[in-house]
């Protein structure tokens, strides 16, 4: 086979988030993939303590978690980790409190809401991870804890701007859910998946050239252009899809089968 290695976005590609369906047809494309011996890992927005409805019912030979800020291998061993700096976590506190934004953060393997506690209850109700969810009243976790991600609600986008702009360590994506806010998640501004995903490729000294990606969103473009095949999902923006080589159909249309009969033909050809 000619690549080796393929990473899967979960939510909107492999996961269909609203309700809670790994398609038949995706897990049997995983099947084939593996019978192929390619090595399938995950490369996804989430930490690992909101993977688990999902490793029910697949588990992955390495996991690129959020956004490529935590890495860890098929055993969940750490690979690599990259947490926004101290300092800076104090600030965002700080902001939210002052704006009255909604805060929440991504441990790795731990979640707590700080501020907005039922709108950010119904984003995570509408991901799934209810069971997953904390709250710290005195919003003091992460002086204990490394921070590898916030979550931001907010309509107040120009403060949020103004915020980044003084802070360019940082950068941010906007979630598309349903909430009443609009919601961002916020990370360091020179992580994205790609490093994670190339530090996985290099603890099975593998490279670009050996790798396929699936993703829809932002936050895969970096990998999507990276790989030796790029694919965009058919929900993808065109914008998202400009930087893959081709798409599929949507998550409900059978698109990672539909990805992989494609891939797995090319290969064999």
């Amino acid at each position: 086979m000619k690549h080796k290695i393929i990473f899967l976005d979960m939510d909107g590609t492999l996961y269909q988030t609203e309700n809670d369906i790994i398609q038949d047809s995706a897990l049997d494309a995983i099947d084939l993939l593996r019978d192929k011996g390619f090595k399938v890992c995950a490369a996804t927005g989430r930490p690992l303590n909101q993977m688990k409805l999902i490793l029910e019912r697949v588990q992955f030979d390495a996991y690129v978690l959020i956004n490529g800020s935590y890495i860890l291998d098929k055993e969940f061993n750490e690979i690599g980790a990259y947490p926004i700096d101290k300092k800076t976590v104090e600030d965002l506190v700080s902001l939210c409190k002052e704006k009255k934004f909604g805060l929440m953060f991504h441990f790795g393997d731990a979640t707590y809401i700080y501020n907005d506690f039922y709108p950010m209850y119904d984003f995570c109700k509408y991901c799934n991870v209810l069971d997953s969810l904390f709250y710290d009243v005195t919003q003091t976790f992460h002086k204990r804890h490394r921070v590898f991600n916030a979550v931001i609600m907010t309509k107040d986008k120009s403060s949020l701007d103004e915020f980044l702009k003084a802070h360019p360590n940082l950068r941010s994506d906007l979630i598309n859910v349903k909430t009443d806010g609009f919601c961002f998640d916020i990370f360091n501004a020179d992580n994205d998946k790609s490093r994670g995903v190339k530090m996985v490729l290099d603890r099975f000294n593998m490279s670009w050239k050996d790798t396929i990606c699936i993703g829809d969103s932002t936050n895969d473009i970096g990998m999507l252009q990276n790989a030796d095949i790029g694919v965009a999902m058919g929900s993808a923006t065109d914008y998202v899809k400009s930087f893959a080589d081709w798409s599929t159909t949507s998550t409900y249309d059978n698109g990672i089968f539909n990805a992989v009969a494609k891939i797995l033909k090319e290969e064999d050809s």
